[in-house]
């Protein structure tokens, strides 16, 4: 049962799409708004306007005669995905560099640190954590919260599509490494431009494995 606390439709929203996340929705499937609503114990209308959300975030697609299905993220739409995303994380860290605090600045040379120390240690798992918290640190340090939202969304769609699993490669650890050390040189040095540009640098290498990640996806789907 759904802890029922205000506002429902966001509560709907976090569960559906942590559904969507972990595979207990996987893509295709019809998410129907009584048989939610028996489950998760509220009302139909707060399921209905989660529905709606998840499709605006780029989740579900509404078919006619299914309603609200799991979307595929192909790859044409994950390379739209892609591009916005990149647009919005060098958005992010032109702010972030504007915006800063110096303890936040500490706070996000603490999180690359960490993150060397699990590329040292080979703590895969720690070090997938860490890369999502050192640009989530970017994204708070932008005090721009409708970017804060959407960046999240994106970072998690690539996340579910698995690219995260390239950094499973010891040549990838080592370049995410070296190319979040030289957004963060250029954040200390308050060079929002260069930041900007490693930054660029950064998603254009994330792009680039994650085209090789699908391709190998699709040629191991013919074999």
């Amino acid at each position: 049962m759904l802890e029922k606390q205000l506002p429902y439709k966001y509560k709907v929203f976090d569960v559906l799409k942590k559904g969507i996340l972990c595979g207990t929705y996987p893509p295709g499937t019809v998410l129907n708004e009584r048989r939610l609503s028996e489950e998760l114990g509220i009302s139909r209308t707060p399921i209905r306007e989660a529905l709606q959300m998840l499709e605006q975030a780029g989740w579900l697609t509404m078919e006619t005669y299914k309603g609200a299905v799991v979307r595929e993220l192909d790859p044409v739409y994950m390379e739209e995905v892609g591009s916005i995303r990149r647009a919005l994380e060098q958005c992010a860290v032109e702010q972030a560099v504007r915006n800063m605090r110096p303890d936040e600045l500490a706070r996000l040379v603490g999180i690359h640190e960490k993150q060397q120390e699990m590329l040292e240690r080979y703590d895969i798992q720690s070090f997938v954590a860490m890369d999502r918290q050192f640009h989530n640190c970017i994204y708070q340090m932008s005090q721009n919260r409708e970017l804060i939202q959407l960046l999240q969304n994106y970072y998690d769609m690539f996340q579910y599509m698995g690219t995260q699993a390239l950094l499973n490669t010891d040549e990838r650890r080592v370049t995410t490494i070296r190319e979040h050390q030289a957004v963060l040189d250029a954040m200390q040095k308050g060079q929002a431009d260069e930041a900007v540009r490693a930054m660029r640098i950064h998603m254009d290498f994330t792009m680039q494995n994650m085209r090789m990640r699908m391709g190998d996806s699709e040629k191991r789907g013919t074999e």
